[in-house]
C-alpha cells in the first residue's frame, strides 16, 4: 500500500538488517502501526485516531503473516525500521489468500471496510502488469526518522530485487516520501486519486 513518514534520510553503513522471524512479529507490527498513525490513506479510511490505531495493529499483523509467506519482511536490529515485500511471483494477492484474509480485515476495519476496500481495489488496479518485487509497506519509528534506518530497510529488499535482476514497485500516498524513494532509484510512473480521498503515486525502480 503506502508508506509511513520517512522524508529525507542520511545514509549509514553501520545499520544492519535481517529477515524477520516469527519472534519479530509484534515488534514489526508496533513499528508499522506507529509509522502509519497519520498516513494519508489510513487517515482517510479511519479518521478517528483511536479507531485507526486499533485497526492498524490488527491490519499489520495480517500483512506480516501474508508477506512472510509471499515475499520477505526486513527489519533493522531493534525494529527501528521495517519493510514488507512481496515477490514478483506473488505480487498480486491470490484468490485463496484474499478469501482467507477477508474476515480478519473486516474485523480490523469494521464499518470502515468500504473505504478500505476502495483504496485496496485502486492499488490492485494500478499494479504493473508484470511481476516486480513489491514494497508493500515501509515505516520507521518517529524517534529514528532521518537517521538512515528507513533507507537501510528498503535497501535490504532492493538487494533481493537486484539479485533477481527484477524491477521494484511501490505506491505512496504521502508526497513527502517521493524524494527519498527517488534517491533509492524509484521514479514516478503513474498517479491516481481515491474518490474524496488521497492521491497516490506509483513508483518503479528499473532492474539492475
Amino acid at each position: 500500500m503506502n508508506h509511513g513518514n520517512k522524508t529525507s534520510e542520511v545514509t549509514r553503513a553501520d545499520i544492519t538488517c535481517r529477515v524477520a522471524s516469527a519472534h519479530d512479529r509484534q515488534a514489526v507490527i508496533a513499528t508499522l502501526a506507529e509509522a502509519f498513525a497519520h498516513e494519508p490513506a489510513f487517515s482517510f479510511i479511519l479518521p478517528n485516531h483511536a479507531a485507526r490505531s486499533r485497526a492498524l495493529m490488527r491490519a499489520f499483523g495480517i500483512a506480516f503473516d501474508q508477506d512472510t509467506r509471499a515475499g520477505a519482511v526486513f527489519l533493522t536490529d531493534q525494529a527501528e525500521a521495517v519493510t514488507l515485500w512481496r515477490s514478483p511471483e506473488q505480487m498480486r494477492e491470490g484468490r485463496w489468500e484474499a478469501l482467507r484474509t477477508r474476515l480478519p480485515y473486516l474485523l480490523a476495519f469494521g464499518t470502515a471496510i468500504g473505504r478500505a476496500a476502495t483504496v485496496a481495489d485502486l492499488i490492485k488496479a494500478n499494479l504493473p502488469p508484470q511481476g516486480c518485487w513489491y514494497l508493500r509497506y515501509a515505516g520507521s519509528l518517529s524517534q529514528h526518522r532521518g537517521k538512515g534506518f528507513g533507507g537501510a530497510a528498503i535497501r535490504a529488499g532492493l538487494a533481493r530485487a537486484d539479485a533477481d535482476r527484477a524491477r521494484a514497485w511501490l505506491e505512496t500516498a504521502d508526497v513527502n516520501n517521493l524524494a527519498l524513494y527517488r534517491s533509492l532509484g524509484f521514479e514516478v510512473v503513474k498517479t491516481w486519486q481515491v474518490p474524496e480521498g488521497p492521491r497516490f503515486w506509483g513508483m518503479m525502480r528499473a532492474a539492475r
